[in-house]
């Protein structure tokens, strides 16, 4: 699952990167987790545009929060397949966290540390008051990314973004494939990155309690833009 990520760019990264303009000021945020606002980018029809959203979806009487569709079932399942057919969106991070078992938090991010796009899913308020929210699809861990969960997010090479934002939904399927792991530099972290109301640097810091799974040396040009 993914449930905690980063997003540290700044406004120009984003600019450079996505081809949007964000016109609210941007602070790095280093422990986005579900009901927080948050940075996505969607097709409004003509370009891409950056707008905030809360991270998961309320549904039902309790309001429980879905935070991760699978990308497996995802064009299936009643509560997604509307979404996936037409407000498909992409949500910048900087990198995200995993637990490998209880107390035991790693950070991944690309081996050149630029900012990625998780595949999203975008709903929009009833109220024009109220902000959007959106969830973060997942899919099978690969390799390295494995030894630390089963599942990861559905990062998207620059080549997809368009496919995904835009496309049909039998481009957007093409585009549901697993991470390659060695894209990724993971390493532990302090548990301390468990605690929402913490956000600052020091939680990407290594950390010398943990055993690191052992990324692959190899990097290529999958996320090229």
């Amino acid at each position: 699952m993914c449930g905690r990520y980063i997003l540290t760019t700044t406004a120009d990264e984003l600019h450079k990167r996505f081809g949007v303009r964000v016109q609210q000021n941007i602070a790095p945020r280093w422990n986005i987790a579900p009901s927080q606002s948050s940075l996505i980018l969607k097709w409004s029809g003509l370009e891409t545009s950056a707008s905030f959203a809360e991270f998961g979806l309320c549904v039902g009487p309790n309001g429980k929060r879905l935070i991760n569709a699978r990308a497996e079932t995802v064009s299936k399942k009643p509560t997604f397949r509307d979404a996936f057919s037409v407000s498909r969106c992409l949500v910048p991070a900087s990198g995200w966290y995993e637990w490998a078992g209880k107390g035991r938090p790693f950070h991944v991010q690309l081996t050149d540390s630029r900012v990625m796009a998780f595949a999203g899913l975008y709903f929009k308020s009833v109220s024009p008051s109220e902000a959007g929210q959106f969830v973060i699809l997942t899919t099978a861990a690969e390799a390295d990314l494995a030894t630390v969960h089963h599942r990861s997010p559905l990062v998207l090479p620059a080549s997809n973004w368009q496919f995904w934002l835009s496309g049909s939904e039998v481009e957007a399927e093409a585009c549901m494939v697993p991470p390659l792991a060695r894209y990724f530099n993971i390493y532990p972290v302090a548990p301390a990155v468990g605690d929402i109301r913490q956000d600052n640097a020091s939680l990407v810091a290594p950390s010398v309690h943990q055993d690191t799974p052992s990324p692959a040396d190899l990097q290529g040009d999958f996320f090229a833009s």
